[in-house]
């Protein structure tokens, strides 16, 4: 094992992420964090920071803002969560990870204090893309909300925008089960006289939304009131549209209209390529045609059975796996009953157990086997599967990182 896997499996070792264990890890609260900048120096202090939050679509519409500033020549932090294959994918510049040995370095110079204070993962990979972002000299930099808002510890900094992609149901246990109170929670990142974009119209929330922008003295606007630009989306599928447009609005705000269409298009259409974002709707294979997608929470999945739904193909072949607190018989009420299904669990403690999974299973009349590992579903469905059939790879990030290759 490399020093640069052991420092990363000591982390988990001893800090164990949401991304695993749920929400034993979950941590609200900026004091911590705080601090822990303030050790650091604050780092935090004079960099251009764009704040990217909401329920659905704020990962990739960040990778979208980044890749369309680097398409406007300039270098960009990123920092988004969770990994799929490696920690390293959290903290980006341009399209690269963030190097080893500054990983390494920053762990072993401050795990003394941030043992001691009990720091969360999160707020150490936030701490740790902050100093690297400085080091970097980065132009800009796009932060990515962990959970919620308020009390998240991105939400330390002072962005030159926050925005906000849209409001769902999502981490209830957390931010409460009204659409209201999660709305709430999000608009925590609005902050004084700093512009907010609003990346999808609600009744119920848009309300939230200009009050505390009102309380905050800042400008609101809502995607939608700007003209959307007609492109061709990299990602190929026409649910990123929302975000493509909240990205483009974003900037279109930040720079007063001096961004090109050109650099938009650009932008758009490199984004896989400029952030090595992978897992939305990524195309896996032609013949079968076979689509692998993160989207993990009700809202998510209305939009990626929507697209699925367009797709001709001889027949639609899924492989599932799911993580605990998320709403899963929701989730299987939207699956197409013309389906064939295999569904098996992640390897990680938050899964969804198959007896459990079992129990909702057969009170539905969908087509379906379980399996004891994901390999055993995949392979499955890569067997049955004709040139003709289409094949969905979903359900958690989990599942999609433990099928697809690094």
């Amino acid at each position: 094992m490399t020093k640069y896997n052991s420092i990363i499996q000591w982390l988990y070792d001893q800090i164990p992420p949401y991304q695993f264990n749920g929400g034993d890890s979950y941590k609200p609260g900026l004091s911590r964090i705080k601090n822990f900048l303030k050790f650091l120096g604050h780092p935090q202090s004079n960099l251009k920071l764009i704040h990217v939050g909401g329920t659905n679509g704020k990962g990739s519409t960040s990778h979208m803002i980044s890749s369309i500033l680097q398409e406007f020549n300039k270098k960009v932090g990123l920092f988004t969560s969770p990994h799929m294959f490696d920690f390293r994918e959290r903290i980006k510049v341009n399209s690269n990870k963030i190097e080893k040995q500054f990983v390494i370095g920053f762990v072993e110079k401050n795990k003394d204090y941030f043992l001691s204070k009990r720091n969360s993962f999160f707020e150490i990979s936030f701490a740790m893309a902050i100093s690297y972002f400085k080091l970097q000299k980065v132009d800009y930099a796009v932060i990515e909300v962990g959970l919620g808002g308020r009390l998240d510890a991105t939400n330390v900094i002072q962005p030159l925008i926050s925005v906000i992609t849209n409001i769902g149901y999502d981490h209830t246990k957390f931010l409460g089960n009204k659409i209201t109170s999660i709305a709430n929670e999000k608009a925590g990142i609005i902050k004084k006289n700093t512009p907010v974009l609003i990346g999808e119209k609600n009744i119920e929330t848009d309300k939230v939304f200009i009050e505390k922008a009102k309380r905050e003295s800042s400008k609101i606007f809502f995607t939608e009131d700007f003209l959307s630009i007609d492109l061709e989306l990299g990602l190929d599928v026409n649910y990123q549209t929302k975000n493509k447009n909240t990205a483009h609005a974003a900037l279109q705000i930040l720079f007063e209209n001096k961004i090109s269409a050109e650099v938009f298009r650009k932008g758009i259409l490199n984004v896989s390529k400029n952030t090595s974002l992978r897992g939305r709707w990524e195309k896996v294979s032609n013949k079968p045609l076979i689509i692998a997608d993160v989207g993990h929470n009700e809202e998510g999945f209305k939009e990626i059975v929507s697209e699925i739904k367009k797709i001709k193909s001889q027949r639609k072949i899924f492989v599932l796996g799911f993580v605990k607190d998320k709403p899963i018989k929701k989730i299987i009420k939207l699956l197409p009953k013309e389906g064939i299904y295999f569904f098996s669990s992640p390897k990680i403690s938050r899964a969804f157990g198959l007896k459990d999974l079992n129990l909702i299973l057969k009170n539905t009349d969908i087509s379906y086997q379980i399996f004891e590992s994901l390999e055993e579903a995949y392979n499955r469905a890569i067997n049955i599967a004709s040139k003709k059939d289409f094949i969905f790879i979903g359900g958690s990030n989990f599942t999609v990182s433990e099928i697809l290759k690094p």
